[in-house]
């Protein structure tokens, strides 16, 4: 049940006087005349409060009364479609859409029920047809295409249609939204930082323009322009807190957490206490050591909501760091019992329960991790390391092979890849490794001589170094 919903009794209060009439009627069991428009309201006021039954009901009470109705045909497809009874809402919107082809509703309707279907390029055919046929609105049915394409991940072509919805209305905040997150899934982040450059300078004033600016600078590690990109979101809109917490980032991963920290208590301002701001509060002092404020505040972000996940990883890692491992891997164990698919969660407890030398949930641990986020290369380093101690270096290169596919153009994992090699005595195989890796990194080969500091005791590994390192 919703904490929030209103009573019964005070939603009628608000309701429109059709509404209210309708319920007076039910209330002293007479029968009354409504015309269709009145139904119309009625049985869309009762789907918007998710009421279901109630909308059905007037919506049988309506057939009665004007039995041959199209608008009440429409009504009972939308109502069909609340009860997720949806190939019967589409068989009564193709009967619809024979007698009224330029029908815009029964398109966009048709539309969002293919897309429930997973049946995505037809949505976005029906889409299509509305966009030609609708005097207004194009902006709208332009980002609902747009989520069709995304679902087909077909980026470039939501993209297209985001272009065209914010070159319609570009006040239209959720497009803007809607096209930064697309450019960034789509790895065009230094279109995105043209793009929205060229529309602040056409609209100074769109503050949602300049936060997507901030981000995709972010991305991009200019920090200082992503910083004054924030800042005049910020100016135009004090009270979007969104742009403070993007702010708040590039202040902490550049290590400036005072101001971090103050940047995230200017959002509690406006927000008032946030879980998740207390959260990055507690990660700012865990950064800077000061580990009883980090604890502090990862309490007060679970003291508003218990399953905050990040505060259990970040409390569980200021644990760890302070030597009180027994009470580390508790919180990080809750971690993963409350959001069993978090990355974090599984590799801060399998290192956690590598250093209580308890290797074999270490490793269970670790093979959770690179099952559920292979992309998580430390996850892969650190598990192939624990198997270099505990079973030497053959064990852990089979290891780390097995994230190959998705990191084998990553330096990191090539220098370490080098590590094993060498140490196996593969020594011709880790110098093409290593050379691959400096090819990518030419002076990265600390990553390698920092794990297997003997491989300086090797000179064609002091050659190959040299010769990228000038």
């Amino acid at each position: 049940m919703n904490e929030h919903r209103q009573p019964r009794s005070e939603r009628s209060k608000n309701a429109p006087p059709c509404v209210q009439r309708f319920e007076g009627m039910l209330l002293r069991n007479e029968t009354l005349f409504f015309d269709v428009e009145d139904f119309d309201q009625i049985i869309n006021h009762y789907l918007e409060q998710n009421e279901t039954r109630r909308a059905k009901q007037a919506l049988d009470i309506g057939f009665t009364q004007h039995p041959n109705s199209n608008d009440l045909r429409f009504c009972e497809a939308q109502v069909l479609m609340s009860m997720g009874k949806l190939n019967a809402a589409l068989s009564i919107l193709d009967q619809l859409g024979r007698a009224e082809p330029y029908n815009v509703d029964v398109l966009m309707n048709k539309a969002a029920i293919h897309s429930q279907l997973r049946d995505h390029r037809r949505a976005i055919e029906h889409y299509k047809k509305a966009l030609e046929l609708a005097e207004e609105g194009h902006d709208e049915i332009l980002l609902d295409m747009s989520f069709e394409h995304e679902n087909l991940e077909a980026f470039d072509d939501a993209i297209q249609c985001l272009l065209r919805a914010a070159e319609i209305n570009p006040e239209n905040d959720a497009v803007l939204y809607e096209l930064a997150y697309c450019y960034d899934l789509a790895g065009r982040n230094n279109e995105s930082i043209v793009y929205f450059r060229e529309f602040t300078d056409k609209y100074p004033y769109a503050f949602v323009a300049w936060y997507n600016l901030g981000n995709a600078l972010a991305i991009a590690e200019r920090i200082d322009e992503s910083n004054e990109a924030l800042e005049l979101s910020i100016a135009i809109d004090e009270r979007f807190t969104s742009a403070y917490f993007s702010k708040a980032r590039n202040l902490l991963v550049s290590g400036r957490y005072e101001e971090a920290i103050a940047c995230y208590r200017e959002t509690q301002t406006y927000e008032g206490p946030q879980a998740i701001t207390f959260s990055y509060i507690g990660e700012c002092y865990e950064k800077m050591e000061r580990y009883n404020e980090a604890l502090i505040h990862y309490d007060q972000a679970l003291a508003l909501d218990p399953n905050w996940t990040d505060a259990w990883i970040g409390r569980g890692v200021v644990k760890d760091l302070q030597s009180k491992t027994a009470e580390a891997i508790k919180d990080l164990e809750i971690a993963t019992r409350i959001q069993p698919d978090h990355p974090d969660a599984w590799y801060y407890l399998a290192n956690t329960l590598g250093r209580a030398a308890q290797y074999e949930r270490s490793l269970q641990a670790y093979t959770k991790l690179n099952a559920l986020d292979a992309s998580h290369l430390e996850g892969w380093m650190d598990h192939a390391d624990m198997l270099m101690h505990l079973k030497g270096p053959d064990a852990a290169m089979k290891k780390l092979k097995e994230g190959e596919m998705v990191h084998k153009l990553n330096p990191a994992y090539r220098f370490r890849m080098a590590s094993y090699l060498l140490r196996c005595g593969r020594e011709q195989q880790g110098l093409l490794e290593l050379e691959e890796a400096l090819m990518s990194d030419p002076k990265g080969h600390k990553a390698l001589t920092d794990h297997y500091p003997e491989a300086l005791h090797l000179p064609q590994v002091v050659h190959i170094i040299g010769l990228y390192d000038k």
